[in-house]
């Protein structure tokens, strides 16, 4: 276990993922490995904000066809998680962004060597004004996690990742404040979960609610079978 300070943070997910958690049926979440996830491989949280993490939630049950999440959510609801991290890459500091750019000029240099395109971010599709597709940020980030595992000598693995995104739109004109900011958790070590909670004032599924939601999560599943693209949410 890492001896790092506690933090808070919540994911959104199905319901029967929420209770499979919390009861112990599932130890930890599926990472994550999309050349489009933002903070590169890992399982996703948002940092003390369990709104954000449910808003997300819906946002897949109510628009299944565009794949937010590997997996359909039939029933929306949140989990929470104590973190303790003492690795972190923190791209809210300046040691993170100078950490990051010295990766990204050495990735850069030997994709350049090596006669190959660097990846772009770019919007996901002509709606999307906040690039969501981020290939370039993923790639430079699973750079730096594989160069920290195959240095010599053998160099500390982060074990989160952590970043502010404003996204959405802003809550006044000329504002800077977006509607959907957060701070996002890409978290890599498992061993740094102290435990799963239920949010305040949820409560476990009774086993035959948990049978109903495992049914509407299965019919949810094979009515959306078809390639994951990204989106914005």
């Amino acid at each position: 276990m890492s001896a790092g300070p506690s933090l808070i943070v919540y994911h959104g997910c199905d319901v029967t993922t929420r209770d499979d958690l919390v009861s112990g049926r599932v130890k930890h979440l599926t990472h994550s490995n999309n050349q489009y996830d933002w903070l590169g491989p890992g399982a996703y949280f948002f940092e003390r904000d369990i709104e954000r993490a449910f808003l997300f939630a819906q946002a897949s049950h109510r628009n299944p066809a565009k794949r937010y999440t590997a997996k359909p959510i039939a029933t929306p609801a949140v989990v929470g998680a104590v973190l303790q991290v003492q690795n972190w890459l923190d791209m809210t500091t300046q040691a993170g962004i100078k950490e990051f750019s010295l990766a990204y000029h050495a990735f850069a240099d030997g994709l350049s060597a090596a006669g190959k395109p660097v990846p772009v971010n770019r919007p996901a599709d002509h709606t999307d004004t906040d690039v969501i597709y981020r290939a370039l940020d993923n790639a430079v980030f699973t750079w730096m996690h594989k160069a920290r595992e195959s240095h010599t000598p053998p160099l500390a693995l982060f074990q989160a990742v952590r970043a502010a995104f404003y996204q959405g739109e802003r809550v006044a004109p000329t504002s800077e404040f977006h509607v959907n900011t957060h701070i996002q958790i890409d978290l890599r070590d498992n061993d740094c979960i102290v435990g799963w909670f239920l949010p305040a004032g949820a409560e476990l599924l009774s086993e035959l609610r948990y049978d109903e939601a495992k049914a509407r999560l299965t019919d949810a599943v094979t009515k959306n079978k078809k390639p994951r693209v990204r989106v914005k949410v």
